[in-house]
């Protein structure tokens, strides 16, 4: 028997981060900036510039804040090569390390299969008993660089689950864009009122899903945040195994 989450549902989307998939500790988050500041002084030494790692850090961190802001206002992603250009040219080297970019960019990305992310607990359990119960299932997550997601969705077993993998450096809009709802939606092949949307953001998962017409469900983990404002989830859940009780 359907739990009222699911009545009428024949797709379950989901988002990455803080819902099927987390840093396993805050500190995790924190050590991959670290690895990026290190591995951006080390290339950039190897190609004859010695830049001192507190203005490395600081352009990395206004770089970031940039993009951020960008992604925001346009609700349209950034890629990490955009991220790693603009970061350069803030530094004014852009045109100094042209060769040096591609290694760069492999480091800025490559800091987060240096960190520990692992599965949202109960996360495998519940897309299994979703997975045999005949829904069809997708992943719909912000960020700027979907292949590292894609090795650590493989690394974690979760990729088997999944009917389709949406990055939104892949296809370009970015939550709570419709637009990338819409895209969702045609991979699916759904109508929105047999879709729901699981995720942890209320500015993102549910803002994108309530102006798209699908279903939303907050996961309210801990890191959950409530904004003024923004319109109220129609289910919230605690747990990823409240998906599939009776």
């Amino acid at each position: 028997m359907e739990n009222e989450i699911l009545q009428g549902i024949k797709a379950i989307s989901f988002d990455f981060w803080y819902t099927i998939g987390r840093y396993e500790t805050e500190a995790e988050w924190r050590r991959q900036d670290e690895i990026r500041v290190a591995e951006f002084s080390r290339i950039l030494a190897e190609l004859g510039l010695s830049i001192p790692l507190d203005q490395i850090e600081r352009a990395l961190e206004d770089t970031g804040a940039e993009c951020e802001a960008e992604r925001l206002r346009t609700e349209m992603e950034i890629s990490s090569r955009e991220v790693v250009s603009r970061f350069l040219t803030r530094l004014g080297i852009r045109k100094q390390i042209a060769g040096g970019l591609s290694e760069l960019l492999r480091s800025f990305d490559e800091a987060l299969l240096k960190v520990t992310i692992v599965a949202e607990p109960q996360a495998i359990k519940v897309l299994a008993e979703l997975k045999r119960r005949g829904y069809r299932l997708a992943l719909l997550s912000n960020t700027s660089h979907g292949h590292i997601i894609r090795r650590i969705m493989d690394r974690e077993g979760l990729s088997p689950f999944f009917d389709h993998l949406l990055y939104t450096d892949e296809i370009g809009p970015r939550k709570p864009n419709p637009e990338a709802f819409k895209i969702l939606l045609d991979r699916l092949g759904t109508k929105p009122e047999e879709t729901v949307h699981v995720g942890d953001r209320i500015d993102l998962d549910v803002l994108g899903a309530r102006r798209s017409g699908i279903r939303s469900v907050l996961y309210a983990s801990n890191r959950a945040t409530c904004y003024d404002g923004y319109p109220h989830p129609d289910f919230c859940i605690h747990t990823l195994g409240e998906l599939i009780e009776d």
